[in-house]
Formats: C-alpha cells, sequence, structure tokens
C-alpha cells in the first residue's frame, strides 16, 4: 500500500498496530534498501514487531525500463532487479515484483516483448540462486493484454529460472474479468495485490479502495480457493489525503472481510 509516513520502520511499526501480518518495502532510485545495514536493521525491526515480508517492489521499472532499446536504460533495470532480489533474500521475501516493459511509440511490441523476456529470463537465473520468485505484475503498460499471453510469458521465462505472476486484481479490470485471469494463471500466481476499480470512470482516478468499486470480490474468492492458492494477498493503496495513518486499519478490516 502507499504508506502512511515516509519512514520505512515507522510504517512497518503502524501496519503492526492494525493488525497486518506483513510489509512490501518500495525499492527506489535513492530510498534505504540500497544500503545493507538499513536493510538488516529493518530485518530486526519488523522480526521484533512479528512482521514478514511478502515481496519487494520497485517503482524504478517504469523509467528504467526491462524492455527499452536502450542497453544502458534495460542494463539499469536488471541491476534494480538484482538489488531487489538480494533485499528479498536478506528479508526472508520470497518474491519480488517486477514490471516486465512498456510498449509505446519508442519501443514497439513485438521488439519490446523480446527484450522484456531476455531481461527478466536474466533476473529469473539470479532468482534461481536465492530461490526467489521474480513475479510479474499485470500493470497499464500496454503489454501482455490477455491471460493466456500473460502466461505463455510467464512460463517462457521460467525456463531460466523461478518466475510468476504477482496478479493485481484491480488491474485487470480495466479491460478484463479478474476471476477470468486467475483461473487461466493458475498456479502460476504467487502473489496477488488488491484494490477496486470504478468502471464508469476510465483514468487512474478509477482505482480505490477495496470494497468501494466494481470488482466482483466473491467472484474473485471464489477462484482463487479453486486455484488452491494461500498465499499472501496485499493493499496496493493510496494513504489517506487527510489523516493518512487512518488508511491502514481500516484497509486491513476490509481484507479480513474479503478473504476470511
Amino acid at each position: 500500500m502507499g504508506f502512511p509516513k515516509s519512514n520505512l520502520q515507522t510504517n512497518a511499526e503502524l501496519l503492526a498496530d492494525a493488525g497486518y501480518d506483513g510489509i512490501e518495502p518500495n525499492l527506489t532510485a535513492d530510498g534505504s534498501l540500497w544500503d545493507d545495514k538499513a536493510v538488516n536493521e529493518f530485518a530486526d525491526r519488523i522480526d521484533g514487531l512479528g512482521l514478514d515480508v511478502p515481496a519487494i517492489s520497485t517503482t524504478l521499472h517504469w523509467e528504467q525500463q526491462l524492455s527499452s532499446a536502450d542497453e544502458n536504460t534495460r542494463r539499469a533495470g536488471i541491476e534494480a532487479g538484482k538489488r531487489m532480489i538480494e533485499v528479498a533474500n536478506t528479508l526472508d521475501a520470497g518474491a519480488v515484483l517486477i514490471v516486465p516493459g512498456v510498449v509505446n511509440e519508442e519501443s514497439p511490441y513485438d521488439e519490446a516483448y523480446d527484450r522484456a523476456l531476455e531481461s527478466v529470463r536474466r533476473l529469473a537465473v539470479v532468482g534461481s540462486q536465492y530461490n526467489i520468485y521474480v513475479c510479474v505484475e499485470n500493470v497499464w503498460n500496454d503489454f501482455l493484454l490477455s491471460p493466456l499471453e500473460f502466461a505463455e510469458f510467464i512460463d517462457r521465462a521460467s525456463e531460466s529460472g523461478p518466475v510468476g505472476a504477482y496478479f493485481d486484481v484491480g488491474n485487470v479490470k480495466r479491460f478484463g474479468h479478474p476471476e477470468q485471469w486467475i483461473r487461466i494463471l493458475g498456479e502460476r500466481i504467487k502473489r496477488i495485490h488488491v484494490k477496486d476499480y470504478r468502471a464508469d470512470v476510465d483514468t487512474i482516478d478509477a482505482f480505490t479502495y477495496p470494497l468501494e468499486g466494481d470488482v466482483e470480490w466473491t467472484a474473485v474468492n471464489k477462484a482463487l480457493t479453486n486455484i488452491g492458492y494461500d498465499g499472501w494477498v496485499t493493499a496496493e493503496v493510496p494513504p489517506y489525503r487527510t489523516a493518512p495513518e487512518r488508511m491502514p486499519p481500516r484497509v486491513c478490516s476490509d481484507l479480513k472481510h474479503l478473504f476470511p
């Protein structure tokens, strides 16, 4: 989720107080996760709070695109992914969240696909050394737009190491049915992100908190049960603009209602 505070350890304390089981840190360009000492201190703190880490995420791959035609840009994205795997290993996360590529005028779909596949395979090789899943997330990147294509991409990348899906329920609602994606992806799903989506708003503003949009949560929960998924379900929502510290306990309560 979007954390209420800027300090990672403070956010961990807020989430522990709100009743969460874990916290998903985000690797940023100048954040503390690049510092081994800071990561070790964070590991000690969350251990004391009784929190686990489901995965390490990042926003860097929107700029350091793994599908970029520029070799230096791809290399930077791969290095960020490698660092995520190292942090995941230290924090016993078991997975990292990767944005595999971005399709635009400079990066045509077919070329982006080939470069993204090569980059994810390179990260999968590193992930295999640590037993860390490289999880590809479905995002608004004009790429891997169907569950069949998404599944095939994961299967091809998995030839090089542990690759799975970090399935975002809200992201799919724009152009598909989450429960169908879940059924088709099946055991490829290793992590879940949840947020809601208002179908009457066709912009980024359509995203909202669980239970406030048009996602059919009963169908989603049933689909997850049918594929035998019993892993992490992580909220990915922003803090409130006013009194941001009040958001985590409310969302935690709603998640426990949706996924008892």
